[in-house]
């Protein structure tokens, strides 16, 4: 959060001073009066404009600072990217897996999901910094006007789970659920559709399941004749049977998880199915960074956006 042109001589002027304080303000969606008064500690912004799935025991503090970070972020970005042509709100699962396959896709991916919400103006990231030591937010999505963001958190190696938060998310965002400058925080779950927790969650679930798979509700089960299952076996069946299905073999384990709850062999596989394993973060927000307009960014916003995506 901290400006690079900050020295000990800008501490003792004090010009200098309170402009640090505005933009630490700005940055992590604090009144910067709390910051320029001797008020007890600084205060958030956006407090009550938050609902969190899976709550657990997040307090009041932790879920303000996770609320105006987010809510900062996305301005931030959304002011940086171009107004879209079209809108995902309103568009059915159905019909955006249709169009992607339409268009020669074998199957959606990680890759097509980062495609179509950049296309349609929801910037993608990975937050890389984060307000609170403990993480278990799995994704945000962020309604700014009539724009939306989405800042993912669960980073993982292989890209099935990151596409199917990132389905989620678009969920929320094609169902209409956020209204005018509200924030969804959806932490880590790995439940079935039965234990989402509200209708939300439950329609923003069957929305990702049915643009990744063609079925909000789809089954994967073993065969009545199969041994055990196992992580080699799953990964050499999904990877089979993924063209025909035009099911990426990832997500096609993945949904065998969600059907049998059986995710220690879900996950298991994922390692056979993606040889080439890396961090989905870092191509997330390489292809964020080629589509933001630096040129709409101050220099001191552009290093702070750099730095929350370790793109520097």
């Amino acid at each position: 959060m901290w400006p690079r042109w900050w020295s000990e001589e800008a501490e003792t002027s004090p010009s200098a001073r309170a402009e640090l304080r505005f933009g630490v303000a700005r940055r992590l969606g604090l009144d910067p009066r709390s910051l320029l008064e001797d008020a007890d500690a600084p205060r958030f912004l956006w407090t009550e404009e938050a609902r969190f799935k899976h709550a657990a025991d997040e307090g009041e503090l932790e879920r303000a600072g996770i609320t105006s970070f987010g809510r900062a972020l996305a301005a931030v970005l959304i002011n940086a990217t171009p107004t879209p042509p079209r809108s995902v709100t309103g568009s059915t699962a159905g019909g955006l897996r249709e169009a992607i396959l339409n268009a020669g896709r074998p199957f959606v991916d990680l890759g097509d999901l980062l495609s179509l919400c950049w296309a349609t103006g929801v910037p993608v990231v990975y937050l890389r910094v984060f307000p609170w030591p403990r993480k278990r937010m799995a994704a945000m999505t962020v309604r700014v006007g009539e724009r939306w963001a989405i800042l993912l958190a669960q980073d993982s190696q292989y890209p099935a789970p990151v596409a199917f938060y990132l389905a989620h998310e678009l969920g929320h965002i094609a169902l209409g659920h956020l209204a005018a400058e509200q924030v969804i925080v959806d932490l880590e779950t790995e439940g079935t559709l039965e234990e989402a927790g509200d209708e939300e969650e439950h329609a923003a679930d069957a929305f990702a399941l049915e643009l990744l798979t063609g079925r909000p509700r789809p089954e994967v089960l073993p065969s009545s004749a199969s041994a055990k299952p196992s992580g080699r076996g799953l990964a050499e069946a999904a990877l089979a049977e993924a063209a025909a299905l035009r099911i990426e073999p990832g997500t096609l384990a993945l949904t065998f998880g969600y059907s049998t709850r059986d995710w220690k062999t879900a996950y298991a596989s994922l390692k056979t199915i993606y040889s080439d394993a890396r961090q989905a973060w870092s191509e997330v927000n390489g292809i964020a960074m080629t589509q933001i307009r630096a040129e709409d960014l101050s220099q001191e916003t552009a290093q702070f956006l750099q730095a929350v995506l370790e793109t520097a």
